[in-house]
């Protein structure tokens, strides 16, 4: 009984895959074993070859090869958007030559229009989609001029009469289904290769799944990405909005400035790697080095990539925040659970940035702008990329929600300075409370609210309530700590009038409700 693990260098384990929609028969089986023994790659093959094959059933919508295949010299499957008729039909090979593995290939794609290509097997990968041949059927092996089915004469070999045809001999090894000897469960000798020895080589298993996927599962999970990413950087702006940046020395108070640079360094990262993702899905870049670029979080060596590829050009204050932010999320993060002589890395960052910006009472305002305008750039930039490569693969990953803060960050319909769109928001804010304050009596809503009294803002100093409002600062806990002790003070007092002022209150903004003037009512009666 054969049971080695040495491998000729010569072999290879091969699939050959089929469209079974571009079969005209039902029985394609039969068709494609015609086209295997047509030609004299499998009985020249100097060493016995393991035939496996069967129709692979994929639950997406969207029956796409990519994940299936592995994008090596033996690939002959273009990467690129496949959408198949039916199922899949494959045929596995176990130690048949390079040589003739490429020979047979090019052979059956003159003969079939059903014939997708070739591609290679690893058979340790714990990739569950790429073990797809380990559910195909074991069924026979070719040796020189003899075809040995596996199972007995009873069940009978499916394309005898074909076979003979074309000067097979045909044996059976006398075993029924997937035969193995002794309790270390070693299949026989006829249905080995120097692959495959053991059954349990031909269980699934359950590991690190690789990068490929199909075109339309990763746009659907891409189109997501790119949102998060876009809210992300608009989370950055309204973080560095909440601080106060000095042009020099030290502002103690850093945990903003962490959130902004954190969010803005993941949000880029997101968007670089979607654009690798999908240029790489166009294109077959090295596996290796796309792998590794896409678990990194090395901002300047993926957009260097990028760059090369001439699909997208940084300009000189794009290039230095790019790295910032790399330096910011491989040294940053987490630079203050050990020793350290900066631990304020984050305003150091950022007055670097700044250096060359002139008087410090400006500086704040003029570091913000700079800030948002250079991310803003960024986006739009690696946005306006992401969205053109999108439509050379005819998907839709640039696709956004109407009510997402993304918008902002990403369609250059918007201006590149986010912030600015930022202050101009609360200007917009500032708007609603002039109207509120100029109409608040002709209001619906104050009518119906006549008897609840407004709470005492002024005794603390409404303007730092609208500023922090407006600015939406420290997540307005300044009106909420004044709200609370109110609330506190009215449920001692009457408990019931208070949840009669909480049941208006809610209405505010509700816009599940509606108030009809009494004119209105009197027309439509």
């Amino acid at each position: 009984m054969k049971n080695t693990n040495e491998k000729s260098k010569d072999l290879c384990m091969v699939v050959y895959l089929f469209d079974s929609g571009k079969f005209r028969t039902s029985a394609y089986g039969e068709r494609v074993f015609e086209y295997l023994i047509n030609g004299n790659e499998l009985v020249n093959n100097g060493i016995k070859v393991v035939v496996s094959l069967g129709d692979v059933f994929e639950d997406e919508i969207y029956r796409d090869i990519t994940p299936f295949t592995i994008n090596d010299e033996l690939c002959t499957i273009p990467r690129k958007e496949y959408r198949c008729e039916d199922y899949f039909y494959a045929v596995l090979m176990e130690d048949i030559t390079i040589e003739n593995a490429k020979k047979l290939d090019q052979r059956i794609r003159k003969e079939s229009s059903a014939y997708l290509g070739m591609t290679s097997i690893d058979s340790n990968s714990t990739d569950t989609r790429k073990q797809f041949w380990k559910g195909l059927l074991r069924m026979y092996s070719i040796e020189a001029t003899t075809l040995t089915f596996f199972g007995d004469e009873e069940e009978s070999f499916p394309y005898v009469q074909k076979a003979k045809e074309h000067g097979l001999k045909i044996n059976y090894d006398g075993f029924p289904g997937e035969a193995f000897c002794d309790n270390q469960h070693f299949l026989f000798s006829t249905r080995q290769s120097s692959f495959i020895t053991k059954l349990e080589q031909l269980e699934v298993i359950k590991g690190k799944n690789d990068s490929d996927r199909g075109i339309m599962e990763m746009n659907y999970a891409l189109v997501k990405e790119v949102e998060i990413a876009g809210v992300q950087i608009w989370k950055a702006i309204e973080d560095i909005n909440r601080v106060y940046i000095p042009k020099e020395g030290k502002y103690m108070v850093v945990d903003y400035l962490f959130t902004s640079l954190y969010q803005a360094a993941q949000g880029i990262e997101r968007l670089l790697k979607i654009l690798i993702e999908l240029m790489d899905y166009k294109n077959s870049y090295n596996k290796q080095k796309v792998d590794d670029l896409l678990m990194s979080h090395n901002h300047v060596g993926m957009y260097e990539f990028i760059e090369k590829e001439k699909r997208i050009t940084f300009s000189k204050n794009e290039r230095k925040f790019m790295e910032l932010v790399s330096r910011f999320y491989n040294e940053g993060r987490y630079h203050r659970f050990k020793y350290s002589e900066n631990d304020i890395m984050e305003l150091k960052l950022l007055q670097e940035f700044g250096k060359d910006l002139s008087k410090e009472e400006e500086f704040d305002e003029k570091i913000k702008h700079r800030y948002g305008k250079t991310i803003g750039s960024i986006s739009h930039k690696l946005y306006n990329a992401i969205y053109n490569i999108s439509r050379e693969l005819n998907i839709y990953v640039y696709e956004l929600n109407s009510d997402s803060v993304a918008r902002f960050v990403l369609n250059d319909y918007y201006k590149d300075d986010l912030y600015d769109i930022l202050k101009e928001i609360e200007n917009s804010k500032k708007e609603l409370l002039w109207y509120a304050f100029k109409k608040g009596k002709e209001l619906a809503i104050s009518e119906y609210g006549e008897e609840i009294e407004a709470l005492p803002f002024e005794d603390v100093g409404d303007i730092a309530f609208f500023e922090e409002l407006i600015k939406n600062n420290n997540s307005g806990s300044i009106i909420y700590e004044f709200v609370s002790d109110e609330y506190d003070e009215q449920v001692s007092e009457d408990k019931e009038k208070w949840k009669e002022r909480l049941n208006f209150i809610d209405i505010i903004g509700n816009t599940n409700i509606y108030f009809i003037d009494d004119e209105w009512d009197e027309e439509n009666e």
